[in-house]
């Protein structure tokens, strides 16, 4: 490891690498790729575009000499003047860390972007995401879409769903579904089917040797003739789910044809009902790309072109460049990126449609029977299937009264939620979660019908955002819950002003009537308001014979640094 990490070293592997030997069969420049593909990729980040604190954050990324990345259409991401994980420790990569796990900031490579701008999800829509997790993409979609479109995040992983569920949390995101699937196998939803996909495909990472440079040891052409059917699977899987007229969006961070050209063109031979389409260039307006590639040359595991494609492991003609003239021709409208282009990791990214005139049936594939005019002659009927049997973690939608004692204990307006109960927690969601699916009746592959009243056959894991907890009856909202509960917060919550917060965040317990004077203090956890220079503050907090706050470690550090405790916490 001590070869892999020295500069010297990287550029000696990267000169006889066959990650080199696949650029320059692209057509890249060999010395204009190992110059910038060795290079670290610039600090690229997301602002949270729903949280109340954004006008604050936006100051310090600027304060920090961060510049917009322009192309990135209808949300802001930033590029920072330092290389990723390398903020100087003059107390930026303190207050980048702190703006980053309380939620105000997402940081992403720059690349990753991509899929979410291109494919443009729109509110009210139904979104699946295959492969989800860590989620920068899941979440991506669902600043985008909020506050009544909706994300169902998949991810087969289960250490990887907890990481999903982190990130949904974080950033305070109450419309997305987590689901545990084999990203092959995704359950269905009801009729008429999703509006959108995302199928951000596992692949060799190709395109990521500015920030994993053990791709530059670690990657051979086989990789991709490995990776080709579990990617064409899933986006198979992906077309199956999509309803007529709905788009889909396939990437990866790999610049290899055979994870990328070869698979659309497998994908459209397998699913005929999908199209490729143009992409939208205002979405990325500024961005440097390349058109698909309509021929590419097979290479031997040293990165070189063999005499005869024979020569190459696993060789199958599939991973060459279709034959067909209309596959041919649908290629170059899928876009590749590349590290020199914009000072970014590489990518792929492609925007297919479900062409309504394939499905008059209005629904997605999965739903198509071809046996139920069989069996309707054979007088079959179609049967409603009892409801799956139930546990202590399955979410259920909370009655009408229950979501009541919440607002009112949580003072709490009427946000049009749709409220679910796990356990000791209840979350919000948006209405469509309910409607659309929860309400909704299934049907399953033999023609019968999963009730209403149940996910199922989706394995749902999170429902929204466990934004409230009970203990003893009594509710208090949760601190990651209260950037989305801000503008539904009531006026009566109690306000304090800068110096009683100031003695709050230096630890000191203070007597109720500090807060409340006179007036009957609350038992338990409530809120508080501070109106401060820096935006109106909302603030956890706990009164027993004494009050103080109940903030996790990173909020409180980061609200001492914004009222200018930092050099006393």
């Amino acid at each position: 490891m001590g070869e892999r990490s020295g500069e010297d070293g990287l550029l000696a592997q990267a000169e006889i690498a066959p990650l080199t030997g696949l650029a320059e069969s692209l057509g890249i420049d060999r010395n204009e790729w190992i110059d910038i593909a060795t290079q670290p990729l610039p600090e690229t980040l997301r602002l949270t575009m729903n949280h109340y604190d954004m006008e604050w954050t936006r100051q310090q990324l600027l304060d920090m000499g961060a510049k917009k990345i322009t192309w990135s259409v209808g949300n802001e991401a930033y590029q920072l003047p330092f290389a990723r994980g390398q903020a100087p420790r003059d107390g930026t990569r303190e207050l980048l860390a702190l703006l980053h796990d309380t939620g105000r900031v997402t940081r992403q490579e720059a690349a990753s972007m991509l899929p979410i701008l291109v494919l443009n999800p729109q509110h009210d829509e139904l979104l699946l995401d295959l492969c989800a997790a860590p989620g920068s993409k899941a979440t991506h979609a669902a600043e985008r879409m909020a506050p009544s479109g909706v994300v169902v995040a998949n991810e087969p992983i289960s250490g990887r769903v907890n990481m999903l569920a982190s990130n949904r949390g974080r950033l305070s995101l109450h419309n997305v579904i987590i689901t545990q699937h084999d990203g092959r196998h995704v359950g269905r939803i009801p009729k008429p089917g999703f509006d959108a996909i995302v199928a951000d495909v596992p692949c060799t990472g190709s395109a990521t040797s500015r920030k994993n440079k053990d791709v530059w040891w670690s990657w051979s052409p086989k990789g991709g003739r490995t990776m080709f059917q579990l990617q064409v699977d899933i986006a198979s899987r992906g077309a199956q789910l999509l309803q007529p007229g709905g788009l889909m969006v396939y990437s990866t961070c790999s610049i290899d044809p055979v994870e990328n050209e070869a698979v659309i063109a497998e994908l459209v031979r397998k699913c005929p009902w999908m199209e490729v389409v143009e992409i939208d260039e205002s979405n990325v307006e500024g961005l440097v790309w390349h058109q698909g590639l309509t021929s590419w040359m097979p290479l031997d595991e040293n990165g070189k072109v063999p005499e005869q494609s024979q020569d190459v492991p696993f060789f199958d003609e599939r991973y060459m460049p279709p034959q067909e003239q209309e596959l041919l021709a649908a290629l170059p409208r899928t876009r590749r990126l590349y590290p020199q282009d914009n000072n970014t990791g590489g990518f792929y990214v492609a925007l297919l449609r479900h062409r309504e005139v394939a499905t008059p049936e209005g629904v997605a594939k999965t739903f198509i029977d071809k046996l139920a005019k069989r069996r309707e002659e054979s007088g079959w009927e179609s049967r409603l299937l009892d409801k799956p049997r139930t546990n202590r973690h399955t979410v259920h939608a909370a009655e009408e009264n229950e979501a009541a004692i919440v607002m009112e204990q949580c003072q709490l307006t009427d946000a049009g939620f749709s409220w679910w109960k796990r356990g000791k927690r209840m979350a919000v969601a948006p209405k469509l979660v309910h409607d659309r699916i929860w309400a909704q009746e299934t049907p399953n592959k033999r023609g019968d019908r999963w009730p209403g009243g149940t996910f199922h056959p989706l394995q749902v894991l999170h429902v929204g955002l466990p934004a409230f907890v009970s203990k003893n009856g009594n509710w208090r909202a949760r601190q990651e819950s209260i950037p989305l509960l801000y503008s539904q917060l009531s006026e009566n919550i109690a306000l304090i002003d800068h110096d009683v917060l100031m003695r709050l965040l230096s630890d000191e317990a203070l007597e109720p009537d500090v807060v409340f004077g006179q007036q009957e203090p609350p038992q338990g956890a409530f809120l508080l308001r501070c109106m401060h220079r820096t935006g109106s503050l909302i603030i956890n907090a706990w009164c027993g014979t004494r009050i103080t706050l109940m903030l996790d470690k990173a909020e409180r550090r980061l609200l001492s640094i914004r009222l200018g405790l930092e050099e006393e916490v």
